[in-house]
């Protein structure tokens, strides 16, 4: 009776956006308690229940159905192809029966619902709207080919994805709506019957131009010119709409082996083809928003565009043998964006070929004319993650970047946008940025980024120091962002500050700060040891005097010598020096110098530490940069550490160019499986390569593709910033003054302790009572569905 009384004051106290909040938590709680590896992006798809969502697919309102719901049944299809997970068929099939009972000449059969009667009193297989009439949301209805094309083409790549997966035909949607009951491929054939009804019903907007043959032959869609009440009557469609039609018969073509369908794309193919040229400096595809005119393609439409000779480059459809794209097509429209949209990391044009309006996302203005507004609708770029794996496979990071940017994110809807998430879950590979922070000018000059536990709550979070002002900050990821964790100290921009580490070397169970001064005066120059007092950075004391031909690499801390308390390593150019030292009581003391033998020529550029293999003591790493003449020492080197502070070589990854220019590194467990790895980034090609040690033997993981100006200088360090995984996040820090905070693209969950609120995902999105009731020893799964399904 309790529970009852608890439950109706529940329902009725909270609002319908209090609702959706518990409906996000229980789902968040349900993913977050999984402890199996999974793809970061399809964890954050299903903890926001966009795998369980209708996607609005129940809406009265036909307007619904000219993006926002066709997207949401794209990314649905987009998590079926890849993951081959029921769940995401079942919400895609019951989201396309929602839809076609609300196609106009069927939605009078649902109750609330009446037929729908174009302008021309026709009520067709189609979703008509008047609200991109000539006069905006005035007059009689007209069915637009592009939300057709939108809406069928999810159903046709759901009906293509069955035809040719014999292992799904007879399985059964089990679930309520138009297709309850029936298997996959009654459902795919269905579809197809219903696809072909919606595209013979704009069968009279087709217009074919006289050729040789059909496979040379040019054929594109116009506008209707029976007086319609939009605008430009009887003119040939953007190339946006083209394309959009083009993805439909490529997946019809896919789910029946119908030819016709093939000669039609082909003709669309065909008219894109003939209006599209080539850049040659850039390599870039060029063309127009459409034919009518020379009015320029924006972002926002450019990758539909793109999508179409994607989608017949991905699935192989070829005419006589020769693909209608091939992969020199496809990597020339993915250099639009990477070579001539994209101007440098968070600056970009709005549109292909135009200079008009460029956009700098870091300082939110105009480029081209700062006295313009920026139109943030025409910068929309989700579309272009189909073509990530193409050309030099920058194009993830690009878009990416942009859309993890707050001035972009707050703009331009990112978050909880399933198509965004769909795609950026479909192409990910090693790492995906999560939070950022780019308020910081581009004069901070980063030198140290190092994690730490600096408020003593068994968390980790990182400090950072720049050269511009000797600014000592400590962080933690907060929402997007980050947020500071103690004050902030300020030093003075007189110093040359040569990196950071953090360690309990107290024994006081939360981090101190060790800082490298490379000071010209030796009197500055040298070891600053810091503590947190009382929620400030203080300085304990310093060990100068080491004279300005030091050339300070670096400085790391860890479990190196016996003894329970964390240890420092420092390291210098001069006489190639690695020194390690302990701390006793609160004074640090030298245990052993090494002396590398390394050319005089070379030079160490980075040094990180980390448990390499799992004996639970921490190895080091460095980078050196050496000529060609001695190219055996240039790239990464690995050494142990034995208790008297003896550095012994247990590995090398070298041979690597002289143009090199190492400069990030970092070493922390990015897989969860309780061995560090290493990220080593280069400066020449801006890539982040991941390196594991296995034995003696250090090999080549994989790599993650940056362009070389979105990583240059950048420097890293890796720490468990995210307690709900398992994994270790990657913090950098960027050339341009940006934080960029990256998760594994692969997370593995901590599993969640239900009595420890602190460990509970989405704990301060509910409101206290409902946490108590959450986890109270009485409620039970089948309250849980009662609450959910509150109306």
């Amino acid at each position: 009776m309790r529970n009852n009384l608890i439950k109706i004051i529940l329902i009725k106290a909270i609002n319908m956006k209090k609702l959706f909040t518990i409906l996000i938590a229980l789902f968040a709680i349900k993913s977050y308690s999984q402890s199996g590896s999974q793809s970061y992006y399809k964890r954050l798809f299903d903890t926001r229940g966009l795998d369980q969502w209708n996607g609005n697919s129940t809406s009265s309102d036909q307007l619904e159905f000219a993006w926002g719901v066709p997207a949401h049944m794209e990314a649905l299809v987009l998590m079926y192809e890849k993951t081959h997970d029921p769940k995401y068929a079942n919400t895609l099939i019951k989201c396309i029966g929602n839809t076609i009972d609300r196609r106009d000449d069927l939605r009078g059969q649902v109750q609330g619902l009446s037929t729908i009667y174009d302008y021309r009193g026709n009520s067709g297989p189609t979703w008509s709207t008047n609200h991109y009439n000539a006069t905006t949301d005035s007059g009689l209805p007209y069915s637009h080919l592009v939300h057709s094309a939108n809406i069928t083409y999810p159903m046709a790549k759901f009906a293509a994805i069955v035809k040719n997966d014999t292992t799904i035909q007879n399985l059964t949607y089990n679930s309520t709506g138009r297709y309850a009951g029936q298997n996959y491929m009654t459902i795919a054939a269905d579809l197809v019957q219903k696809i072909k009804q919606t595209l013979d019903y704009h069968g009279d907007q087709w217009h074919l131009e006289p050729g040789s043959s059909p496979n040379t032959s040019i054929g594109y869609y116009k506008e209707r010119n029976d007086n319609p009440p939009v605008n430009y009557a009887g003119v040939i469609l953007p190339f946006n709409m083209q394309s959009s039609v083009g993805r439909v018969l490529v997946q019809m073509y896919r789910a029946t082996d119908d030819n016709d369908y093939l000669i039609k794309l082909n003709q669309i193919a065909n008219f894109i083809k003939s209006n599209t040229q080539l850049n040659s400096s850039l390599g870039s595809n060029v063309w127009t928003y459409w034919k009518h005119d020379d009015l320029r393609e924006d972002i926002s439409h450019a990758d539909l565009t793109a999508a179409f000779p994607y989608e017949c480059n991905k699935y192989g459809i070829s005419i006589n043998g020769s693909p209608i794209y091939n992969n020199a097509d496809i990597n020339a429209y993915t250099k639009t964006l990477t070579k001539d949209i994209y101007i440098s990391p968070l600056h970009i044009k709005n549109g292909v070929n135009y200079n008009g309006e460029n956009w700098n996302i870091k300082y939110n203005t105009n480029t081209s004319d700062p006295t313009v507004a920026i139109r943030y609708g025409t910068y929309t770029a989700y579309l272009w993650l189909y073509l990530s794996q193409y050309d030099d496979k920058t194009l993830y990071q690009i878009v990416s970047d942009l859309q993890a940017a707050k001035n972009y994110y707050s703009n331009i809807t990112v978050f909880d946008s399933s198509i965004t998430w769909a795609l950026l879950s479909n192409f990910e590979n090693l790492v995906v940025p999560v939070n950022t922070d780019h308020e910081y000018g581009e004069d901070s000059d980063w030198r140290g980024i190092a994690s730490g536990d600096f408020n003593g709550d068994s968390k980790e979070e990182f400090v950072v120091i720049r050269n511009f002002d000797g600014l000592i900050q400590t962080l933690e990821p907060h929402d997007r962002g980050f947020q500071t964790v103690t004050s902030n100290k300020v030093y003075g921009g007189s110093n040359n500050w040569k990196g950071l580490a953090a360690g309990d070397f107290f024994g006081d169970n939360k981090s101190e700060i060790i800082a490298l001064n490379d000071h010209t005066d030796a009197n500055e120059n040298g070891i600053y040891v810091l503590k947190i007092e009382n929620g400030n950075i203080v300085e304990h004391t310093k060990y100068t005097g080491w004279g300005a031909q030091s050339e300070w690499v670096g400085v790391v801390a860890g479990n190196f010598i016996s003894g329970g308390k964390d240890d420092v390593i420092t390291v210098r150019n001069f006489n190639k020096e690695v020194r390690v030292n302990k701390f006793v009581g609160t004074d640090m003391q030298s245990v052993y110098v090494n002396t590398l033998n390394l050319p005089a020529s070379s030079k160490i550029k980075a040094v990180a530490s980390g448990d390499l293999d799992k004996d639970g003591k921490d190895e080091i790493v460095l980078l050196v940069d050496a000529d060609d003449n001695n190219a055996i020492y240039n790239g990464i080197h690995v050494y142990r550490v034995n208790d008297s502070g003896v550095l012994t070589k247990i590995t090398e990854f070298t041979n690597w160019g002289s143009a090199s220019d190492w400069k990030g590194l970092a070493v922390g467990d990015i897989d969860a499986d309780g061995a560090a790895e290493i990220i080593a980034h280069r400066n020449f090609d801006g890539d982040y390569k991941l390196f594991k040690l296995n034995g003696s033997t250090l090999s080549g993981i994989t790599s993650e593709k940056f362009p070389v100006l979105q990583t240059k200088n950048n420097v890293m360090c890796f720490g468990n910033f995210d307690p709900s995984t398992k994994n270790e996040e990657l913090a950098t820090l960027r050339k341009d003054g940006g934080i960029v905070m990256f998760s594994a693209a692969n997370v593995t969950n901590n599993v969640i302790n239900m009595n420890n609120r602190n460990a509970d995902p989405c704990k301060n999105e509910l409101p206290e009572v409902l946490f108590s009731f959450l986890k109270s020893a009485t409620f039970n799964k089948q309250e849980s569905k009662e609450i959910v399904s509150a109306k």
